[in-house]
């Protein structure tokens, strides 16, 4: 949501009438529709100038709810709605069946540990795609002050979030949210 700005719609004459048209995020899908509603007539009763009609349009862009925030976290999250503690135990469970390059032992039950013990716990209820560089942050300050030393949080701990945001995937097999690119500063 941070990436978009607002929409005052764009108008048009269809007609008989001036109408304005705005994008709508829609629901179970991707791909945003482009909606369209009439602001008044062309000539006649109910003519408006074009500064009336531009001040109008953007009242109905805005009654329509287009660029809320709740709208947005509504359609877009819950097409990604997979919190991060529902991902990490599928990321765990697909790096232990996995054939190729598959993982030892005692890499796993570290990782296991990592996810019990600090990672789930802090951020496991947080939808992925809002797993990003703000809650690592805040991760990252509860574990420094829970006696962990630096090392021990980049090296073990950080790794993991990562690799678990970088594991999720759409259906053509490509990183829905990158693990690397999600994640620029983490103290």
């Amino acid at each position: 949501m941070s990436r978009r700005t607002g929409q005052d719609g764009h108008i048009e004459a269809s007609g008989k009438w001036w109408v304005v048209r705005w994008w709508m995020d829609v629901e179970g899908q991707e791909a945003r529709r482009h909606m369209r509603a009439k602001i008044c007539p062309i000539s006649g009763p109910g003519h408006l100038s074009k500064s009336e009609r531009e001040r109008r349009a953007r009242e109905i862009v805005a009654e329509s709810g287009a660029d809320t925030v709740e709208r947005f976290n509504k359609v877009v999250n819950q097409a990604q709605g997979v919190t991060f503690h529902e991902q990490a135990k599928w990321w765990l469970d697909h790096i232990q069946r996995r054939k190729r390059k598959p993982i030892a032992p005692a890499t796993l039950e570290l990782w296991k540990g990592c996810l019990e013990k600090w990672i789930n716990p802090n951020i496991g209820d947080v939808p992925l795609a809002d797993a990003n560089n703000s809650a690592l942050k805040v991760l990252v300050a509860k574990m420094s002050d829970g006696g962990l030393s630096p090392k021990t949080i980049t090296g073990n701990y950080v790794p993991v979030v990562k690799m678990v945001v970088a594991s999720a995937v759409d259906e053509r097999g490509e990183q829905i949210l990158s693990g690397n690119a999600v994640f620029l500063l983490c103290s």
